[in-house]
């Protein structure tokens, strides 16, 4: 067993991966917890692997790191070849195309020592605006329920870090979904799980591109919003949230659609 395990799925990430997993590797050697590192290449069709090998070549670290090559399954199966192997104590991620702020791992495991109660605890991404969207008051730290995440999804993978039995408790991604994956598990553990949403940004992306409607999964708003309604729907018919939210979440969920097009639109017009 290792303090942490660290997921990091890839595809297709060959200008940004190595910062990446950098980022991860500088956290945690700078930090007294014992780590592994697992790297998901699924089926990337560029020098993905080329550049992790190189990496690891240079690396006094290469032995707590393992490279997983598979074919491409989407995000959701590429954290899941993650999960089964994991041997943490804790488990985090982060994406191939995000880095991890200094003084992540020491913030999250400090407050997850001092709060055994909590499962699972998600901090803030780039320079997001933590109120703008959310139905509920945040204070500095704030638990996240199924109410508040189906219509919001608090936690992005890169910030989250939680206990291993989440998994036992809430299951792992499903592998069906390509977009909005990480709804549908963050969604499963707000309802199962203690999960805690904490004021305090702890990754960013490498690249300048937008949160959403610019590039990768996240840039399909269409299918982005299928996901999110399919997410929604589970989770009513888990039995998660009552009917009467159920469509008070599906509306909210088609405005910020709306709203997120026509920004969409804006910018490729402004270009």
């Amino acid at each position: 067993m290792f303090d942490i395990s660290i997921i990091i799925p890839i595809y297709n990430s060959a200008t940004t991966v190595e910062e990446s997993v950098d980022s991860v590797v500088r956290e945690c050697a700078g930090n007294p917890y014992s780590w592994e590192l697992l790297l998901v290449d699924d089926g990337s069709m560029d020098d993905s692997v080329g550049c992790v090998q190189d990496y690891l070549d240079k690396s006094p670290y290469k032995k707590q790191i393992r490279l997983i090559r598979q074919r491409n399954g989407g995000a959701a199966a590429a954290r899941n070849a993650g999960l089964r192997v994991a041997q943490g104590e804790y488990i985090a991620f982060n994406d191939s195309d995000d880095r991890w702020l200094p003084g992540k791992i020491a913030l999250q495991m400090e407050y997850m020592a001092a709060h055994p109660e909590v499962d699972l605890l998600g901090c803030g991404y780039g320079s997001d605006n933590f109120q703008k969207g959310s139905l509920i008051r945040l204070g500095e730290t704030t638990r996240i329920t199924i109410r508040a995440q189906v219509s919001k999804n608090y936690f992005s993978p890169p910030t989250v870090i939680f206990r291993h039995h989440v998994i036992e408790k809430a299951g792992m991604f499903n592998e069906e979904l390509r977009y909005a994956e990480e709804g549908f598990f963050f969604n499963n553990v707000s309802y199962l799980c203690h999960a805690v949403f904490m004021q305090k940004n702890v990754a960013e992306p490498i690249t300048d591109k937008a949160r959403w409607g610019e590039s990768g999964l996240s840039g399909n708003l269409l299918k982005m919003e299928q996901g999110e309604l399919y997410n929604i729907h589970t989770a009513y018919k888990f039995k998660y949230i009552s009917l009467g939210y159920y469509l008070f979440a599906v509306s909210f969920s088609i405005a910020k659609f709306i709203r997120r097009w026509i920004i969409s639109r804006y910018r490729k017009l402004c270009k």
